[in-house]
């Protein structure tokens, strides 16, 4: 391998620009999904929407709250102030700053682990009132094993950030991809001999190994880390200043799922985890373009905010909406005409019965109603971040929350596990009119009339394809034999036709998105024509 080449493989590893890191990320999303469905299929296999599940789930959430705080605040918050501080100070300030925001952090999550122990009982009691005795102790019993994962998971943010900051996004995804194939392997190889206490030991191996494998290569992208405790520096009380709003409304954030936790702890056995594999699904696009795209960009956004570039600050929210919802508005029209065949192809076997079919496939129906409000809310929260404005997505979190609350209440009683997905579509369709709004008043106008137009046109054909693949799903099925091949067969080439459909039509309506995709496709088949000698 020659210089050039050397060093265009090591950029492509360490550095990227926009387009190359969505591209990585999507593909190591992709990768990533991929296992973690694979992981979810193996735990509805052998453990199925039953107390073991129920209570993975409720345990997992808990060293999830504290961690999910420090590490989302963290990871919104770095990015600018890095870009700040290596302007104003140069970058070995900067990397002393970020040197004793971790040691710092560290140890305070330390001190928070330790603590943990001792209030663990308490929060099960709070977050799962309706769990008899024996599924609470066994939600203890998991919680215990969990808890190490506050330290790794609560610094995880920051170091993913640094890497963010560096335009490096390969090595963090790459680093999720491995810890997710360990859980799975440990899930298949020590089921037998663990049963259900797998699912702790595996969550926590899982989260150990992604942590580990961040930090040799911190070298390879020009960062070098030291250990410096010091609760005095300057930099620091402005970290602190910002991350406070933020941890505010990313716990507004988790509350909203403790809330869906409580509730769901009243409904019959297996309804949590029913809610849990069917946010598995809709969360598929959510991760794969609406967080690749908001991480890609974000770092563009800091720097445009940055050189107070208003304009080209909002031409690049405007063209990352466009772009996630011409891929979201006809994925959540997919969800929910193909629903139950989804889940049934994803999960029915082994202990996951017909019953934990219909209960997920009818919380992913009402789940994909909030996606293109979620995915949209992701942006315009990063572009809030950049811009230092970390009150109005906390103000509008708190809201939210609020809605999720009284909206629980309601449809739940109507509609059981149903009412508690509805409730959560709505609550992010509330989020994003008020968050729209803030933006509108704060920046101006980010969506142009063509673009407008352009979102109408993705409603329309998503909805129509959206039919369109149910029935010739339903066809297919009918007419071939009634074996899981076959039935794979048939929902594959469902989704496969309308997607096609969906480029040409993206494509003839020269939105651009789809013309990129369109031309990648024509590249692939005259490349592929080429090796066959066919003209």
């Amino acid at each position: 391998m020659d210089g050039g080449l050397k060093k265009k493989f090591k950029n492509l590893i360490f550095r990227q620009n926009v387009t190359q890191a969505a591209i990585l990320i999507t593909i190591l999303a992709t990768i990533s999904r991929v296992i973690g469905f694979l992981r979810e299929m193996m735990i509805a296999a052998f453990f199925g929407a039953k107390k073991f599940t129920d209570s993975f789930i409720v345990a997992q959430a808990i060293p999830g709250v504290l961690a999910g705080l420090i590490s989302g605040a963290l990871s919104s918050v770095f990015i600018p102030l890095y870009a700040e501080w290596r302007e104003k100070k140069g970058k070995e300030e900067a990397e002393r700053f970020t040197s004793i925001l971790l040691t710092d952090i560290l140890i305070i999550l330390v001190g928070a682990t330790i603590f943990s122990y001792l209030l663990a009982p308490l929060i099960v009691e709070i977050l799962a009132p309706g769990f008899n005795q024996e599924t609470r102790s066994l939600t203890l019993s998991f919680t215990y094993i969990m808890l190490p994962s506050i330290i790794f998971w609560g610094t995880y943010g920051l170091i993913t950030g640094l890497y963010n900051s560096q335009k490096s996004f390969f090595i963090p995804n790459l680093a999720g991809v491995l810890g997710s194939g360990v859980f799975i392997v440990s899930i298949f190889l020590f089921h037998g001999t663990f049963g259900a206490y797998i699912l702790p030991w595996g969550y926590l191996v899982n989260v150990f190994i992604q942590y580990i494998l961040l930090i040799p290569a911190l070298k390879g992208i020009g960062v070098s880390l030291r250990w410096e405790f010091n609760l005095k520096y300057e930099g620091l009380k402005k970290a602190l200043i910002l991350i406070g709003p933020i941890f505010l409304g990313q716990s507004v954030g988790i509350l909203n799922m403790a809330v869906d936790r409580i509730f769901g702890s009243y409904l019959p056995e297996g309804s949590i985890s029913a809610l849990n594999y069917a946010s598995r699904i809709y969360q598929l696009p959510l991760n794969l373009f609406a967080n690749a795209l908001a991480t890609a960009i974000y770092t563009d956004l800091a720097f445009s905010a940055q050189d107070d570039n208003l304009e080209k600050f909002k031409l690049s929210i405007e063209k990352s909406i466009r772009a996630l919802l011409f891929f979201i508005i006809p994925a959540t029209f997919g969800l929910i005409f193909l629903s139950t065949p989804i889940v049934k192809l994803a999960f029915q076997r082994g202990a996951f019965d017909a019953l934990a079919t219909q209960r997920t496939s009818e919380s992913l129906t009402f789940y994909s109603i909030g996606l293109v409000f979620m995915s949209v809310n992701l942006i315009m929260v990063r572009g809030f971040y950049a811009l230092h404005d970390t009150r109005t997505p906390t103000m509008n979190s708190i809201l939210a929350l609020l809605s999720n609350i009284v909206l629980n209440t309601i449809f739940i009683k109507l509609l059981a596990h149903k009412g508690l997905a509805l409730a959560t579509s709505l609550a992010a369709f509330i989020s994003s009119i008020l968050l729209y709004r803030s933006f509108r008043l704060k920046v101006g106008e980010v969506i142009s009339r063509e673009t407008k137009r352009d979102i109408m046109r993705f409603m329309i054909s998503g909805f129509l394809i959206g039919m369109l693949a149910f029935f010739i799903y339903r066809f297919l099925n009918g007419v071939l034999p009634s074996k899981q091949i076959y039935f794979a067969f048939s929902l594959f080439s469902a989704i496969g036709i309308v997607v096609i459909l969906y480029l040409y039509l993206g494509n003839k309506w020269k939105i651009e998105e789809a013309k990129k995709i369109w031309a990648l496709i024509n590249k692939g088949l005259k490349f592929t024509a080429g090796i066959l000698g066919i003209r």
